[in-house]
């Protein structure tokens, strides 16, 4: 069985007729589409603006890294490398400073 695909403009024409009429499954039977398809176009609907909704939105556009976006990258990875590096040593001495004041106490 084949699926059907639905313009955008019969969607938003589907999902304004059933917000006007105030009954989504009416106007669904009416079209003769499945009532939960008609809800899930309402919902999706009325996560984006309707007027600026030129059907280029649902397409993702890949994105494609420049070289300062590398660059970018590159720093924050030393800092996060740096940062890391520093909270290791401050655990490190405050377990060595643990098992002078406690010798009884074993820490993994």
């Amino acid at each position: 069985m084949e699926r059907k695909r639905y313009d955008l403009n019969f969607k938003k024409m589907v999902v304004a007729k059933g917000r006007e009429v105030g009954n989504m499954t009416t106007v669904a039977r009416q079209h003769e589409l499945d009532p939960k398809m008609v809800l899930r176009w309402a919902k999706e609907l009325s996560r984006m603006d309707l007027e600026q909704l030129d059907g280029s939105a649902l397409k993702q556009s890949a994105f494609i890294p420049t070289a300062s976006d590398y660059a970018t990258l590159e720093k924050e990875h030393e800092k996060l490398k740096k940062l890391y590096a520093e909270q290791a040593l401050e655990r490190e001495i405050l377990r060595d400073l643990l098992k002078k004041t406690n010798p009884n106490l074993r820490i993994k």
